[in-house]
């Protein structure tokens, strides 16, 4: 039997070049010098036959051979990991690495993570908290196990299931015309009033934004909004201030809610919600662990 010509560590630092564009991006990633890392990939290349970067704009860009390489070299990575774990007792020295969108980062995941803790004190769960964007991102590269993303994948090529469902919300100031009116009649706010009210959204293009849009439209048609903000938490403040109402996530507002520094609109629609999806990688499967760390808090 010929002998395999390249090396699981070669693999490993090619797909570190391709994943930051660079050798001394990569040697950084991998804490070598930049010439161990060219040097690596020269190897790799030489024993290959082949090219499997092309150079532009000073960046490393991988070519039909090397994308094709890229591929298959993820999976051979992913799956030494994955043994390494298994025959090194990997169960109780357990690392996952998990990517949230922001409303379910800051407000679903430390509960999360206190109530795993109690039943599984050794494991560890590390969390990055960004934009849909960029937790798509993440899993894409495989620099975390899992992405829980707001609304559906927009990536086809991840895999990606219906975690649960998110209410959403119309709040307003307590001192906003349609909560005064609301708690003085005890009547739901009309469709009329609300579309004559002042709006706050996310901007265009925000997976926040099209979610609200898509509950919204059924009922109200095209809302222009009085201001965009940046964030759904400068939205809610925004709101308590009396500048707008909005429609957002009970879990972003609940707190606010309970002391009375928001108000829920009342409406005679159907209960207005959003999808919140779990998405991974076609060459990760979502270890047992994991599904422990996620099933709780799945619905439907």
């Amino acid at each position: 039997m010929a002998a395999v010509r390249f090396s699981l560590r070669q693999l490993e630092l090619f797909s570190a070049v391709a994943r930051t564009g660079s050798t001394s991006a990569a040697g950084e990633e991998a804490a070598l010098s930049q010439s161990a890392v060219s040097s690596a990939v020269n190897e790799l290349e030489q024993s290959l036959g082949v090219t499997l970067f092309d150079r532009v704009s000073k960046r490393l860009v991988l070519n039909d051979a090397g994308r094709a390489l890229q591929e298959r070299a993820t999976h051979l990575i992913l799956e030494a990991r994955a043994i390494e774990r298994e025959l090194s007792g990997g169960e109780a020295t357990c690392h996952m690495k998990i990517a949230a969108s922001t409303t379910i980062g800051n407000y679903l995941i430390p509960e999360m993570l206190a109530n795993y803790h109690i039943n599984y004190p050794e494991r560890r769960v590390d969390t990055q908290i960004g934009n849909s964007q960029e937790v798509i991102r993440l899993v894409a590269e495989t620099r975390v196990d899992v992405g829980i993303i707001e609304g559906p994948n927009p990536a086809t090529e991840l895999l990606s299931y219906r975690w649960r469902d998110d209410e959403l919300v119309i709040v307003a100031s307590p001192h906003n015309r349609l909560a005064v009116a609301q708690r003085a009649s005890g009547q739901a706010v009309s469709g009329l009033e609300l579309q004559q009210a002042d709006w706050l959204f996310r901007e265009e293009g925000s997976g926040t934004r099209d979610a609200v849009g898509s509950a919204l439209h059924p009922y109200l048609g095209p809302l222009s909004p009085k201001a965009v903000l940046g964030s759904s938490e400068a939205i809610k403040y925004a709101v308590e201030l009396g500048l707008g109402i909005s429609c957002l996530s009970r879990i972003l507002v609940q707190g606010m809610l309970d002391k009375g520094t928001l108000v829920e609109l009342r409406t005679e629609f159907p209960r207005l919600t959003r999808l919140l999806s779990v998405v991974s990688h076609p060459a990760r499967p979502i270890s047992p662990s994991m599904s422990e760390f996620l099933n709780p808090y799945r619905s439907g």
